[in-house]
């Protein structure tokens, strides 16, 4: 029983999918879209789909092995031997570096929406996302289940101003704002392929529950279901979020926008609302930044307690 104490549960795993998928990126997203107009909701369900389909497919590999710690790493180990497996690890590994990264700078811009200074003095725009990934790394240190609890309450704070903005939005809907369907110059099938492609790298992350499965309650049980549930969650956020965006913004206004969320916001609330949206971007930002640093950890530990770095470095 203590042994378990010291492990994740169902929300805390769901919250670590859902956490790491929204992040920066999906409050810049609709003004990138808005160049294709409504279609580009038909790219969101298809690589909304697609996902659900990978997620399906961690599920059942995570049924075969509840307990192989490093999600993708430890399944191309079993399937394809240690050398695919090292590959696997050391490119995610990087991958997260940079995502962390990115995120870090993310979180600074944010920021400066509550403190100005931060846009004007790069010293202390730097040590503020230095402390950032300082803070949340000393947290992730202390172990899962306190990184867990920040990861919970970050997605459940993250979470709320995109909801008030999209139920909000869905009653100030404008449809002329999806006429014409498609406005770009270019055909149906290309503005759904180019869509598609921007919005699959907001389900990067959907991996999440599956690489600390070695400190995860029930396994077998816990990480299929938080699979599932944070796709399906995510999948609906950003499709409702998006069509709550462009049905208040107009795309001629929506494709020059900086802040399309919290434009949206501002035309129904007034510019206050601006500070709320900030501070979901702020509290997204973090709470990813808390669960990449996470996983940063758990992979390349997945693979040195099998020797890989030390056979194949």
């Amino acid at each position: 029983m203590s042994a378990d104490k010291n492990k994740i549960g169902l929300w805390t795993a769901t919250s670590l999918v859902i956490g790491n998928m929204i992040a920066s990126g999906l409050f810049m997203l609709p003004a990138t879209l808005g160049i294709y107009g409504g279609i580009s909701l038909v790219g969101w369900v298809i690589s909304g789909s697609g996902a659900i389909c990978l997620a399906l497919v961690f599920s059942w590999l995570s049924k075969l092995k509840p307990l192989a710690t490093g999600g993708p790493y430890a399944y191309s180990r079993e399937g394809m031997g240690d050398f695919a497996a090292f590959l696997v690890a050391w490119g995610y590994w990087i991958s997260v570096w940079c995502t962390n990264a990115a995120i870090a700078v993310a979180f600074v811009s944010y920021l400066t929406a509550f403190i100005p200074a931060l846009s004007t003095h790069p010293v202390y725009a730097v040590g503020t996302g230095l402390s950032a990934i300082w803070l949340l790394t000393w947290i992730n240190t202390k172990g899962i289940k306190e990184a867990g609890i920040i990861q919970v309450i970050t997605t459940v704070l993250k979470i709320a101003p995109l909801a008030v903005i999209t139920i909000g939005g869905l009653f100030y809907l404008n449809l002329d704002n999806f006429i014409p369907f498609n406005v770009s110059t270019e055909s149906n099938l290309s503005a759904i392929t180019s869509a598609t492609t921007l919005t699959l790298f907001a389900f990067l992350g959907l991996e999440c529950a599956t690489i600390p499965a070695g400190n995860v309650k029930n396994p077998g049980t816990t990480i299929p279901k938080a699979t599932i549930i944070g796709t399906v969650l995510t999948t609906g956020i950003y499709i409702a979020s998006t069509v709550a965006v462009m049905g208040l913004i107009p795309p001629s206004i929506l494709i020059h926008s900086d802040a399309p969320f919290a434009d949206a916001a501002a035309s129904i609330w007034g510019e206050g609302a601006r500070y709320l949206i900030a501070g979901g971007a702020v509290i997204s930002t973090f709470g990813a930044l808390n669960g990449w640093i996470l996983i940063q950890g758990q992979m390349p530990m997945a693979a040195a307690r099998n020797d890989l770095f030390q056979e194949f470095c």
